[in-house]
């Protein structure tokens, strides 16, 4: 037996969730992977406007579009896919 450490597991790149204006690139409230998608999930805070969900910009005052999105496990996710005026 060897008194090496075990190797670690490299965790999921997870930053915050940047407006996706890109003259503006404001810094949101919550944390995503490199496909923006949500972690943890909290798309039941979006805002809503009819079907479209949304995370506002404090500085820009745009819409941050949140998305059904499915992983390459075929699991249900939710991820800001696109920026709105």
């Amino acid at each position: 037996m060897s008194d090496a450490p075990a190797p670690r597991k490299k965790a999921a790149d997870i930053e915050p969730l940047r407006c996706l204006d890109p003259a503006c690139r404001w810094m949101l409230a919550y944390e995503v992977n490199a496909e923006n998608v949500l972690n943890p999930d909290l798309y039941w805070t979006a805002r809503r406007d009819g079907d479209t969900a949304y995370f506002p910009c404090p500085c820009c005052g745009g819409r941050n579009i949140v998305e059904e999105v499915r992983d390459a496990k075929g699991i249900l996710r939710h991820a800001v896919t696109r920026f709105e005026k």
